[in-house]
């Protein structure tokens, strides 16, 4: 299976929801069944697979089955997109207020 790149915005809408953020924490402890986090949520098993196919869309849990129960883990590497797009944009940042700073003490180095 080859991966496919992620859309940022996509990942970003599935971690908007906090169903979502409330399956992801508890997948972070074990991996789990539809029914055993159904167990930890108060919503349907309904709600709880399209919150998962949601999940898995973006790669950020993956289910496995095991005999009749599909058992969700976390996918680390999901989150992995996202936190290279971050960082681009933090040093990106960075990069200019260090011009604006030298910038200002260029122009006024007595001034401060």
């Amino acid at each position: 299976m080859s991966a496919q790149p992620v859309d940022h915005g996509q990942l970003l809408a599935a971690l908007a929801d906090p169903t979502r953020r409330q399956l992801l924490s508890l997948l972070n402890q074990r991996p789990r069944s539809a029914s055993a986090l159904a167990n930890n949520v108060d919503i349907s098993r309904q709600a709880i697979a399209k919150h998962l196919t949601a999940l898995e869309a973006v790669a950020l849990v993956q289910g496995q089955r095991s005999g009749r129960e599909v058992v969700f883990d976390v996918m680390p590497a999901g989150l992995q997109p996202l936190g290279d797009w971050v960082g681009a944009t933090t040093a990106a940042w960075e990069r200019r207020l260090d011009r604006i700073e030298t910038a200002l003490n260029e122009t006024a180095p007595n001034q401060r």
